[in-house]
């Protein structure tokens, strides 16, 4: 066990994802109330009439106002670096249909920022976790460092992270966050290889013993 390599990596993690996750939840935050959100119908309201243009605004956190559309450099970076928890917990992004941890917290506390909260918070615990495990297990110790998949993945997530504060470059986030996809399936290849070899190796050894 490596406590110093697993609390660092769980520790610039946990920076990142709550500074993204911070990020996605801060634009939406004046949509949601403190208290349960009221339907999208009695939302909705004319706001002016300019050049033949009508123009209709709503409130896009209502209920039955939700529209998922195209993935944010924010939510890309955050939940491909965290691909296990995204899995396992669907991710969260404000204002959309929620993943399997969004709708468990909703039902009891609805669309709140307390619920907002409570997911967050939630994640951000999971991501910790995750990456202490990852950082403090490493599956292959290579000469040179960043060949390591928990070690590659925080490089891809910093480099992209740093890219979601740039004008104009955000969607380049794309290739980091891809990079860091596919290193997570080098890391459970490795698992499984592991795995497989050291059950090979205890049966091995019990076979040896009743011998």
């Amino acid at each position: 066990m490596n406590w110093r390599r697993g609390l660092l990596l769980a520790g610039i993690h946990l920076a990142v994802a709550l500074s993204l996750l911070a990020w996605e939840v801060s634009g939406s935050w004046r949509h949601i109330k403190s208290g349960q959100l009221v339907p999208l119908s009695t939302n909705m309201r004319l706001v002016a009439w300019q050049e033949g243009d009508l123009t209709v605004t709503f409130n896009p956190c209502a209920d039955g106002g939700f529209v998922d559309g195209e993935m944010s450099p924010q939510e890309r970076v955050s939940g491909m670096a965290n691909l296990p928890v995204a899995l396992l917990t669907g991710w969260h992004t404000p204002c959309t249909t929620q993943g399997y941890l969004g709708s468990m917290v909703e039902t009891r506390l609805h669309r709140t920022r307390k619920s907002e909260i409570v997911i967050v918070a939630v994640l951000s615990a999971l991501v910790w976790l995750e990456w202490f495990l990852v950082g403090g297990f490493p599956l292959i110790q290579p000469r040179q460092w960043w060949l390591e998949p928990g070690a590659f993945i925080t490089v891809c997530t910093l480099i992209g992270t740093a890219l979601t504060v740039v004008p104009y470059v955000a969607q380049v986030t794309v290739a980091s966050a891809s990079l860091a996809f596919l290193a997570w399936f080098w890391w459970f290849g490795l698992l499984v290889w592991k795995s497989v070899r050291a059950s090979r190796r205890l049966v091995l050894r019990k076979q040896t013993a009743t011998v």
